[in-house]
């Protein structure tokens, strides 16, 4: 009844299914396995923003240690900024705040520890720029951006909350920036390269500021005292928690896998019973 499937033609369509069929399946454990890490990422960031805040003295001696590192990502740290090395700020490209195309405001600083008897250096991302400040400040024109950081490192006792982020590395795709060089923008928040511009020794993470505190304990509106035409510096806002596409993508593959083998079943059944029906009418 089936002996048509021992035929060359045939043979080939097994393996053709049969290929698509094991595309199909490791496609569906890819996108599950992606789902389990967002899942458990997002936990993990959940967990780690509940935390109570590092102080400085914490926070420098777990980046001390590399095993420590991956385990600080989203962890809240207070900080006291001693200085600013605005001479090395970095935009950082391709950057949208809802919808909005940007880029992220960097700034090499010198942070104190508790004691302020210790200064390290960080790379700060201060926040959000709109494209066309981007732009202008690559052409290097002079702006006053909307910001208390600058004024606020003058005071003191005024620090900043802040996120912790693991340095960004280029992956098999995407841009790549010049090895050599000075750069006034970048593709990514990578840490290392940026440290080849400045004269501070950056740690190896960096942060994003999650507001600014004055010597009270109060929150700085970074909207507050400039005129309203003044460019705009928005703080960056935490990561979102969905659960993105993966499951969906899991159900979809699984969904094709399950079709090519019902599918291809059914043409087999049909191919026999056509052959079937010919060899009666024959006899």
């Amino acid at each position: 009844m089936y002996s048509f499937a021992r035929k060359p033609i045939w043979l080939a369509g097994h393996a053709l299914a049969g290929g698509l069929l094991v595309i199909f399946v490791i496609a569906g454990f890819w996108q599950l396995s992606r789902h389990n890490e967002v899942s458990d990422r997002n936990a993990a960031i959940t967990e780690r923003q509940d935390m109570q805040p590092l102080d400085a003295d914490r926070f420098f001696e777990a980046v001390d240690d590399p095993e420590a590192i991956d385990q600080l990502e989203y962890r809240a740290v207070t900080l006291r900024v001693r200085r600013l090395d605005m001479g090395d700020q970095v935009l950082i490209r391709n950057r949208s705040l809802n919808g909005v195309a940007g880029c992220h405001f960097a700034v090499p600083a010198e942070v104190a520890s508790n004691d302020r008897t210790e200064f390290k250096g960080v790379l700060v991302v201060v926040g959000w720029l709109p494209q066309q400040t981007c732009e202008a400040m690559l052409l290097g024109e002079p702006l006053v951006i909307r910001t208390p950081l600058m004024a606020a490192t003058l005071m003191a006792d005024t620090q900043l909350e802040v996120r912790i982020r693991r340095s960004q590395e280029r992956g098999w795709l995407g841009p790549a920036d010049p090895a050599q060089g000075r750069l006034e923008s970048l593709a990514r928040v990578d840490v290392e390269r940026i440290d080849r511009q400045t004269d501070l020794d950056l740690m190896p993470v960096y942060v994003e500021v999650n507001r600014f505190v004055d010597p009270t304990g109060s929150a700085i509106d970074p909207r507050s005292g400039e005129p309203d035409d003044t460019p705009v510096l928005e703080l960056i806002p935490p990561p979102e928690l969905d659960a993105g596409p993966h499951l969906g993508y899991t159900i979809q593959w699984f969904s094709f896998a399950a079709v090519a083998i019902v599918g291809y079943t059914l043409v087999l059944r049909h191919q026999a019973r056509k052959g079937e029906s010919e060899q009666i009418a024959d006899d």
